[in-house]
């Protein structure tokens, strides 16, 4: 039976629009506040005194603002020189992020450190979308595509199931990044870790500025779906790659013995295997590095050679098993329901 269902936007709780006129005291910002800077930037509670220049260089949104009239400096309590004050809807957190790219403190390189964290990329991708930084946007995209990839390649011979100092949950976020941006490359990998989530995927994402992301009902519907279908996969490769055995085998009678107990055996490694994921090697969960001595050199080379063929295979079906692909039996529908506007507000 497919299932159809209805994307909607995914939800973000304390949404950026609080962070705009809360009733905390104004603080300046200990990082980014020049006293000749030539606009103050209101985020949440916190002030931000730039040079609009910088912003206006690289945004086409900040620049159209930044043309507008500005009301003088009046609520800062500030001694420093008056400037225009304007109000954006971002948290401080975010708006930092994105500060520190184009006004860097003392690295000439987008990122510092070199391994941007989460929090950093999440926002310089949301922020750089929302302001049409697109150069900021690529660049970030591009660092998480070297880990979320759609090259079978270079996500097995990956140490890291993500980027250094992200976690399995942060691959929430990774969807949402990619749905808002539209880079489908990064679905098929992130959908695949938020697979292996358990009331996480349900919890949500929590970011450093308090707000706390999910993903869409419909996506949590798609991991739902499809977690069931590859742990069926898992289990089917694994318990394939043990029979028959090789063509050129010395002694089929013997290693069909022991590619026998091999298949019994997958279940005393069930909950490993299930954790690791599907494409990970059962090769690997089952013998590490070491290799199974009482089978004969073709029959071993053939369980290796079949455990890369299986995932190779499931990796070439994989968006259609998570639902990504038009013809999948699980489809999403777009819905009508157009995202909140993420307004600023002049004073």
């Amino acid at each position: 039976m497919s299932i159809r269902v209805t994307r909607k936007r995914a939800r973000t709780e304390a949404s950026e629009n609080s962070f705009v006129g809360n009733d905390l005291p104004r603080q300046h910002d200990k990082e980014f506040w020049y006293t000749d800077g030539t606009i103050i930037l209101i985020a949440g509670n916190v002030e931000f005194r730039i040079y609009k220049g910088i912003l206006a260089e690289h945004s086409p949104v900040f620049k159209d603002m930044f043309t507008m009239p500005q009301p003088p400096q009046e609520e800062s309590g500030s001694d420093d020189e008056p400037c225009p004050i304007v109000h954006v809807s971002d948290s401080p957190e975010d708006l930092r992020h994105v500060l520190r790219v184009y006004m860097p403190k003392s690295d000439a390189s987008p990122y510092s450190p070199a391994n941007p964290s989460f929090d950093a990329i999440s926002a310089t991708i949301r922020l750089g979308h929302k302001y049409q930084i697109s150069r900021l946007v690529d660049h970030s995209i591009a660092y998480l595509k070297k880990y979320y990839t759609d090259d079978f390649d270079t996500w097995t011979t990956s140490d890291a199931p993500g980027p250094p100092g992200f976690v399995a949950r942060h691959a929430i976020g990774i969807v949402n990044l990619a749905r808002l941006t539209s880079e489908s490359s990064l679905l098929p990998t992130a959908f695949l870790a938020c697979c292996t989530l358990g009331t996480e995927i349900i919890e949500g994402l929590a970011r450093e500025d308090g707000a706390r992301e999910y993903l869409s009902m419909a996506d949590v519907a798609l991991c739902f779906v499809a977690k069931a279908q590859l742990v069926q996969e898992t289990f089917d490769n694994a318990i394939a790659i043990f029979a028959p055995p090789s063509a050129e085998c010395a002694d089929p009678a013997e290693c069909g013995k022991r590619l026998a107990r091999l298949t019994q055996l997958v279940g005393s490694v069930a909950s490993r295997v299930a954790n690791m994921g599907p494409l990970h090697s059962i090769v690997e969960i089952m013998w590490g590095d070491a290799k199974d001595r009482t089978l004969c050199d073709q029959c071993w080379a053939m369980v290796n050679a079949r455990d890369v063929e299986r995932r190779t295979a499931l990796w070439r079906c994989l968006s259609d098993i998570l639902g990504l692909t038009d013809d999948s039996p699980y489809t999403a529908e777009e819905s009508d329901e157009e995202s909140d506007d993420e307004g600023m507000t002049t004073d």
